[in-house]
């Protein structure tokens, strides 16, 4: 299938530039391009929905559609409780 591409002259200056600076001809180097985003989206389409890293509360958090099992998330409560007692308590406790 041949695909006709009619582009603005600055956008296909500028995509000729990146071609050339990566050894490529325009036409491999969109190719290129194409595959990228189609790979990309097979990869998106394959997670659930809500899972990947998102910004959340000024911290990056990993999504993954599923919850934490409850013993995961008492375990990390009961270290970071142990740790802090290490911490204000020192060798006393």
């Amino acid at each position: 299938m041949t695909v006709t591409l009619n582009l603005k002259p600055e956008l296909e200056a500028g995509l000729l530039a990146q071609a050339q600076a990566t050894g490529l001809t325009l036409e491999d180097y969109l190719e290129q391009l194409v595959e990228r985003e189609l790979s990309a989206e097979a990869i998106e389409a394959g997670r659930p929905e809500g899972s990947g890293m998102v910004w959340e509360n000024g911290l990056f958090v990993y999504r993954t559609g599923m919850p934490l099992p409850a013993h995961v998330v008492d375990d990390g409560i009961r270290r970071s409780r142990e740790e802090r007692a290490g911490h204000i308590l020192g060798d006393i406790a």
